[in-house]
């Protein structure tokens, strides 16, 4: 295979990757606004603790995995990156 199909196909993967990147973050930060709303309406009530804890913990997971995939995002982009800078184009 030519070096520019490998940097085309490299480039499809970085594509992919950078869409699920800003994907795991915009779940995060709609994760996190939904949260806030629904303490700042009382639709949650702070002083009761099931619900919150709930929320809390809930929000904790989806936090823990959004972190760990855009770690996990940002490592295959710049691996992507490396490989394209050793093409010789």
């Amino acid at each position: 295979m030519t070096d520019l199909k490998k940097k085309n196909k490299l480039d499809l993967s970085y594509n992919k990757y950078s869409q699920f990147f800003n994907t795991a973050i915009i779940i995060l930060v709609t994760v996190f606004i939904a949260v806030l709303l629904a303490v700042l309406t009382e639709q949650i009530k702070i002083g009761k603790n099931t619900p919150f804890i709930f929320v809390i913990s809930t929000f904790a997971i989806a936090l823990i995995f959004s972190v760990y995939y855009l770690i996990k995002f940002h490592n295959e982009m710049e691996s992507i990156m490396r490989k394209i800078d050793k093409l010789k184009i």
